[in-house]
């Protein structure tokens, strides 16, 4: 036992065989006390470790988790004009009147040359029968203005009291005196058919400012009518169904009396064109051009910019593809 103790207590038990009780009790004691006292060291450091630790990431500030997010990239032009199934064959004039052709959905821009390499001027055009034709394609069809009244050839299609009978639909007109006569003057002609012609007018009486009123008959029925109150409707198109009519403004009125109102937030410019697939109306402003789709469920109208400066243009489909979205509705 004596091997087993501390040297510095030998020299108190030489001669014994073993140490008395009260000292095994007394070592016993000290150990115990000596444990408590080191456990109780350790404990108040690592209390004030924690501590200092606290007060660290409180002077830091919260703890932030490093985390890497990646924004979602915004789809490219040709990104768009590929879901949009945006597809054909784009001829347009510049704004120094030089033909280009434009390859849609690759934007594959050229300058359209003629035989003998030099460029091809055309301000305003449209193609029949495969060859460019200077000036715009009529969407009157044989329909006239003469002497008052809507004619094809020599057949009178609308009278003056039809006219008048359309005019006075106009929203500021409706209460006007019917003892002063009202002059129609007509801006331009359309026709879904022979019975259902499409008529811009421009109204005007004595006391009267000039209204504006585009009117769409079938035969001698006003069938519907729309109402502008800037200026007069101009260069009426259809489109290549020929159940679309547009205006100038960007109005749109249908083949069954649907007429659908200038889009907001379109670029002020003037609308030219129908897309192929009846889903977008052309506008175009100078120096861009807008493929304006109409506003469906609620949410404002679709509107994809190409950087196309554009007089003037025709398309016309290379193939049939497939359509994302209904068509205008009839």
């Amino acid at each position: 036992m004596l091997g087993t103790l501390p040297r510095r207590h030998e020299r108190q038990f030489v001669g014994t065989g073993s140490p008395p009780p009260s000292y095994l009790q007394g070592v016993r004691s000290g150990a115990t006390l000596f444990l408590l006292a080191a456990v109780g060291i350790l404990a108040a450091l690592a209390l004030a470790d924690a501590l200092r630790k606290d007060d660290a990431q409180t002077a830091a500030g919260p703890a932030t988790t490093s985390a890497t997010t990646t924004r979602p990239e915004r789809p490219t032009l040709l990104d768009t004009l590929r879901s949009e199934a945006i597809s054909g064959f784009v001829l347009y004039s510049d704004q120094d009147c030089r033909l280009h052709s434009l390859l849609l959905p690759r934007m594959i821009d050229d300058v359209v040359r003629n035989e003998n390499g030099g460029d091809v001027f055309r301000c305003r055009f449209h193609v029949v029968g495969g060859r460019l034709v200077s000036g715009h394609a009529s969407a009157a069809g044989k329909l006239a203005f003469r002497d008052g009244e809507i004619v094809s050839g020599d057949r009178p299609i609308l009278t003056h009291e039809d006219l008048v009978r359309a005019a006075r639909r106009h929203p500021n007109i409706v209460g006007y005196d019917r003892s002063i006569p009202l002059h129609i003057g007509v801006d331009d002609l359309a026709s879904f058919g022979l019975r259902s012609p499409v008529v811009a007018m421009t109204i005007s009486a004595r006391y009267l400012e000039p209204q504006y009123l585009l009117a769409n008959f079938d035969g001698h029925t006003v069938r519907a009518v729309a109402a502008s109150f800037l200026g007069p409707y101009r260069h009426l198109f259809l489109s290549n169904d020929g159940a679309l009519l547009g205006a100038e403004d960007g109005t749109v009125i249908t083949r069954t009396g649907r007429t659908i109102d200038p889009q907001r937030g379109v670029p002020a410019g003037r609308a030219v064109a129908f897309s192929p697939d009846d889903r977008w109306v052309v506008v175009l402003n100078g120096t861009s051009t807008f493929l304006v789709g109409p506003p469906e469920g609620g949410q404002p109208a679709r509107i994809i910019r190409l950087p196309i400066p554009a007089r003037d243009l025709v398309w016309e489909p290379v193939t049939s593809g497939t359509s994302v979205g209904p068509p205008i509705r009839r």
